[in-house]
């Protein structure tokens, strides 16, 4: 067998790689795991080619003490004192093999069962089966670059090994307890949070849905307090998007999210994006909050213009009401910034930029799901124990995770890089379209940008991205017009490179196949 020759070689990449192994890691079977598919990445190229990841690893698990160089002495030991726990793991084998088996489905067989069991809210045609930072696979063995990052969640690509580290290590711990009791990692994410931002308090919840609708009740609650009952309304802003609970998609200002799902809630009101006079004509006495994205990213990657935020900042002052800051898809470092509205407070140094109320989720995770409301102390002290709660949200084990993402992304040596390679993904595009002319415009900041069709393209952006996927990269569409891009932060600049030269080949093609249909005609 092939391995069997290469065992000194293991040998020698597990003392280089993963240094010294205590005799304890032997037990735990997601350790073992997680170690031996990093070790595999160390391999040499024609290993790689010739066994799998699953095979390596496999062969490791069941080779783990001769790998480890676990004398007769230790091993007998081990051997007597976890016996039930070795039959564990023969049975866990045992069982992982009849699952596999079980599920040897082919992918056109768990397309039709996903299609019949699922509700039809998405229309997906790929299973997707594994990965490693900014690639992934899916079941057909077909390899991919993720230029969408499971729309800007999994901002340090997959299977990070300091987030996979805080998982295993926080997996061991606890799991889940009530928001009666408290957990350590909780407070220490509410803790960074508060220390690196405006905040003074944090609400953790599952989800972007969930942290905007905890802004919106607070924001509410805080004007029930304080302000007279005329004084509910919240100004959202046309090609926004909030969320997908009735609150929330009331708040997001496009009609085809709300078609179908009347009455819709009160007490919401549209103003035209980037529009200062409408603004200044729609915030009055009766503007309770104002909810904005620094970015609009459902809505085509829209930015705010220069100063706006600003401009919104004074009229809530004028007013009193609160600004509310959409950051779950701009925020975490997507743009160079850990926030976007960021950007608007730099234009003007002069001009302190604060809102009353953040909102995060999508990258905060890490691939986990979480959400959170960071907001002042004069917000958050109107709720009182019973106004709102959350089962799973500030969990221990996601709350872990998220910490470790947020320690990695907040840092100014992965905000230059996200600027650099952003840079990267712009200069590539314009070239593109200097050649195709498929673009109208490059919009957006840092590795949150949009490709918007030039007219003749106008509609064909899931055609565009299905061709990508045809090349091996996957992206994103922001609408029919937008083709969208949301890589990893901490993709290496070769592997951006290849992705992006996929993407040349797809649209290409393309552009070509419509040229042949057009002299046809």
């Amino acid at each position: 067998m092939l391995l069997e020759g290469q065992i000194p070689r293991i040998q020698k990449l597990i003392k280089e790689k993963l240094g010294t192994m205590p005799t304890s890691a032997l037990k735990n079977e997601v350790v073992m795991r997680t170690a031996f598919r990093r070790l595999y990445q160390a391999l040499p190229r024609m290993i790689r080619l010739a066994v799998s990841e699953e095979g390596f690893v496999e062969f490791c698990m069941t080779n783990r003490e001769r790998l480890l160089n676990i004398g007769d002495s230790v091993t007998e030991k081990f051997s007597a004192a976890d016996n039930a726990d070795t039959e564990v793991t023969k049975a866990y084998s045992k069982n992982d093999s009849g699952l596999k088996l079980n599920n040897s489905k082919n992918t056109s067989e768990m397309l039709s069962a996903a299609q019949r069991v699922f509700l039809p809210t998405y229309a997906p045609n790929l299973i997707l089966t594994r990965s490693q930072g900014s690639r992934i696979w899916d079941s057909d063995g077909k390899e991919y670059f993720d230029l969408g990052a499971g729309i800007s969640v999994n901002s340090l690509g997959h299977k990070d090994q300091d987030l996979l580290h805080a998982l295993t290590e926080q997996a061991e711990k606890i799991w889940h307890t009530t928001n009666l009791y408290l957990t350590e990692p909780a407070i220490e994410l509410a803790e960074e949070l508060v220390k690196a931002t405006f905040a003074d308090r944090v609400f953790f919840c599952n989800s972007g849905a969930e942290a905007n609708e905890a802004a919106i009740k607070i924001a509410r609650k805080f004007s029930s307090l304080n302000q007279p009952t005329e004084k509910r309304e919240i100004l959202t802003f046309e090609g926004s998007f909030h969320g997908r609970t009735l609150t929330t998609v009331t708040a997001t200002a496009q009609p085809k999210y709300q078609h179908g799902f009347e009455p819709l809630p009160g007490g919401f009101r549209y103003c035209p994006f980037n529009d200062f006079d409408a603004a200044t004509k729609m915030i009055g006495g009766q503007t309770c909050a104002v909810l904005i994205e620094a970015i609009q990213g459902e809505g085509g990657v829209n930015s705010v213009k220069s100063g706006f935020l600003n401009h919104l900042r004074k009229l809530c002052d004028q007013h009193n009401a609160l600004l509310i800051f959409d950051e779950i898809q701009c925020g975490m470092g997507r743009t160079g910034k850990l926030f976007g509205y960021q950007w608007d407070e730099q234009m003007d140094p002069k001009q302190n930029l604060f809102p009353d109320i953040v909102t995060m989720a999508k990258a905060l995770g890490g691939g986990l799901p979480i959400g959170a409301m960071l907001c002042t102390e004069k917000v958050a002290q109107s709720f009182k124990p019973g106004d709102h709660g959350t089962t799973f949200g500030g969990n221990p084990v996601v709350t872990a995770v998220a910490g470790a993402a947020f320690r990695k992304i907040n840092t100014p040596e992965m905000m230059e890089q996200v600027q650099k390679s952003g840079l990267v993904i712009r200069k590539h595009l314009e070239e593109l379209n200097d050649e195709l002319s498929l673009f109208e415009t490059i919009r957006g900041r840092g590795m949150m940008l949009g490709a918007v069709l030039s007219k003749a393209w106008k509609g064909k952006a899931p055609a565009m991205v299905n061709a990508c996927q045809e090349q091996g990269v996957l992206v994103l569409v922001a609408g029919p017009d937008v083709l969208r891009f949301l890589p990893p932060l901490n993709i290496s600049t070769n592997e951006l490179r290849a992705a992006l030269y996929r993407v040349s080949i797809a649209l290409k093609n393309i552009h070509a196949a419509e040229l042949s249909d057009i002299s046809q005609s």
